[in-house]
C-alpha cells in the first residue's frame, strides 16, 4: 500500500469535488468540506465512468479548522465569497480554483490574485447517488509550473499544461455559457442538443458572447472554445451542471456564464439576455 504523507482539502461536497476525492485518494489523505450541518466522520465514496474508483475519506464541515497541503476549491462562484477566507486558511500555499464561470475575482475578494490559481476542468462529474458519481472524460488545464500540476500529476486526470489559463478559462466560460443553459432548458444531454434542432440557437449565442471576451485574448480564446464546444456536441453525454442544479432544486451559475453579457454588452446580446431570464425562471420553478 502507498504510504500517504501528504492532504488535500476539497471545498465543496458536490460531484466534482467528490469526484476529485476519490481520484485523488489513492495518493493524498482527503479531508472533503461541505457546508454546516452536511456531515462528518468517515465516508465511503465510488464513481464510475472515465475515472472509476472507490475512497474512504475524511468529510468535515466548513467551519472546521484543519490544515493541509493543498487547496482545492470546488463550489459554486456565488458561495465563494463566504468560502474564501478559511479556504485560504487551509493550506500555506495558492487554492486551486476549478469554479466555473468568470467575474470569479470579484466574489472571492482582494487575495485572488496572490492566493488563487485558477484551473480548469472539462472532464465531467455527475451524481447517480448520494455518494457515487459518474464521471466522464475531460482534460484538467493546469498552469505550467504551478501547485495544481504538483498536486494532480498522479492522478489519472489527463492533465494539459499551459502558459495562457486565462485564455483556456474564457475558452471554458464561452463554452459553458452556451451548453449549460440549453441543456438546463431543454432537460437534454450534452450530445442530444444538435439531434433535438438546436444548432442554431448553439451557433447566435456563441457568435454574440464572443465579444464579451477581452479584445487581445478573444480569437485565440474562440478557436479554443469552438473546440470545446464542438466536442461536447457531438461526444459528450454527460448532463450539464446546470441541467442538475435545476432539477436538484439548487441555485445556478447563469450569472457567471452566458448572464455576463449584462455587465458589458446588454443591448447587443437579445439571445443570451432571453435565455438567461429563462433559466432564471426556470429555477424559480419548485424541483420536479
Amino acid at each position: 500500500m502507498q504510504q500517504k504523507n501528504r492532504s488535500v482539502i476539497i471545498w465543496g461536497d458536490g460531484a466534482v469535488g467528490k469526484g476529485l476525492a476519490v481520484t485523488l485518494s489513492s495518493y493524498l489523505d482527503v479531508f472533503l468540506a461541505g457546508p454546516p450541518g452536511s456531515g462528518r466522520g468517515r465516508m465511503k465514496l465510488e464513481s464510475s465512468g472515465a475515472y472509476s474508483g472507490r475512497a474512504v475519506i475524511e468529510k468535515i464541515e466548513a467551519g472546521d479548522r484543519i490544515h493541509c497541503d493543498f487547496c482545492i476549491v470546488a463550489l459554486k462562484a456565488y458561495d465563494l465569497k463566504c468560502a474564501a477566507k478559511p479556504a485560504m486558511n487551509s493550506s500555506d500555499g495558492r487554492c486551486i480554483c476549478l469554479t466555473n464561470g468568470m467575474g470569479l475575482e470579484e466574489e472571492w475578494g482582494e487575495s485572488w490574485k496572490e492566493g488563487v490559481e485558477p484551473a480548469v476542468l472539462t472532464a465531467g462529474f455527475h451524481l447517480l447517488d448520494k455518494d457515487f458519481v459518474g464521471t466522464a472524460e475531460g482534460d484538467l488545464y493546469v498552469s505550467y509550473g504551478g501547485r495544481a500540476h504538483d498536486l494532480f500529476r498522479e492522478s489519472s486526470l489527463h492533465l494539459v499544461q499551459t502558459f495562457e489559463i486565462e485564455i483556456v478559462r474564457w475558452s471554458k466560460w464561452l463554452t459553458n455559457s452556451v451548453i449549460n443553459p440549453l441543456g438546463a432548458l431543454s432537460g437534454l444531454r450534452n450530445n442530444q442538443l444538435l439531434e433535438a434542432g438546436l444548432g442554431t440557437v448553439v451557433d447566435i449565442l456563441f457568435t454574440e458572447l464572443t465579444g464579451v471576451i477581452p479584445v487581445i485574448l478573444r480569437d485565440t480564446a474562440v478557436e479554443k472554445a469552438r473546440e470545446m464546444l464542438n466536442f461536447l456536441l457531438e461526444s459528450s453525454f454527460n448532463r450539464c451542471s446546470m441541467l442538475q442544479d435545476i432539477v436538484a432544486g439548487r441555485r445556478t451559475e447563469i450569472d457567471f456564464l452566458t448572464g455576463l453579457h449584462e455587465k458589458q454588452f446588454r443591448e447587443n446580446c437579445p439571445a443570451a439576455a432571453t435565455i438567461t431570464s429563462l433559466v432564471r425562471a426556470r429555477a424559480l420553478q419548485p424541483s420536479e
